[in-house]
């Protein structure tokens, strides 16, 4: 980890093939929406805010344990699990409690909404067909 390289970024952040190849493009929407989401979110909006920071990181946590030879978490663990989780829950708490600004009208809710059915189809299918038992 002390010699990290570009290229070796790049190639952990890279689509790749196969069947994580899918997984990976989920993930890769289910990150720029909740991005998307932080963006378009009014003012003093903390909460809700820190919560579509935490869909990011478990995004980008579930990228990295899938392209990593040696992953934070393997696709079998419970870990994962739990970050897939909340890829697809917590969109919808954040749906719920972003206070709109003085004109009532918000884009954040339904990009949260989106980006909520979006982690769950992810984790749905994840959960079938790479952590059935």
């Amino acid at each position: 980890m002390q010699n990290l390289q570009l290229d070796e970024i790049l190639q952990l952040l890279a689509i790749g093939s196969g069947i994580n190849a899918l997984w990976s493009v989920f993930l890769y929407i289910v990150f720029f929406l909740a991005l998307l989401t932080l963006f378009t979110m009014p003012d003093k909006n903390l909460a809700p805010t820190l919560l579509i920071a935490v869909v990011l990181l478990c995004s980008v946590i579930a990228k990295l344990s899938l392209a990593s030879d040696d992953p934070i978490f393997r696709q079998r663990d419970f870990g994962m699990m739990i970050i897939n989780v909340a890829t697809g829950v917590i969109p919808f708490i954040v749906a719920g409690m972003i206070r709109r600004g003085k004109s009532r009208t918000s884009t954040a809710t339904p990009l949260a909404i989106l980006t909520g059915l979006v982690g769950t189809v992810y984790f749905l299918t994840f959960l079938i067909f790479v952590q059935r038992t």
